[in-house]
């Protein structure tokens, strides 16, 4: 069980899967505007990564709830709004449904942050 709750692990693995499926496949990288918030929005990644390779103990843990908790609460305005999200090829509307994969992931960074990180 305590595999399944350390922030590492999902840092590491939500860093590369937000990388490769919500950025770098995805994305339209003819368009300029593209390019400029793909860019901008793999920071998130680096930054993850950072955190799960340089950090441990409650630092760490306190970094993913940092960066994750912000990004989820991001995805249930988002898909409680119905925004459209058109940096790739075709447009999509940020739904429960479509958007469920990602709300697992980033909310199980944040949860195991907080749980790890001493702050409860």
């Amino acid at each position: 069980m305590d595999t399944i709750l350390d922030p590492k692990i999902w840092l590491i693995l939500v860093a590369l899967v937000h990388a490769i499926v919500g950025i770098i496949i995805p994305t339209d990288w003819s368009k300029d505007n593209n390019k400029m918030m793909a860019g901008f929005t793999l920071l998130t990644s680096v930054t993850m990564l950072y955190a799960g390779f340089c950090l441990d103990g409650e630092e760490q843990a306190r970094l993913a709830l940092v960066i994750a908790g912000p990004v989820w609460v991001w995805f249930v305005v988002c898909c409680s709004m119905g925004l459209e999200f058109d940096i790739g090829k075709e447009p999509m509307v940020m739904t429960w449904k479509e958007n469920a994969p990602p709300l697992i992931l980033w909310g199980l960074v944040a949860l195991t942050g907080l749980l790890e990180s001493g702050w409860i």
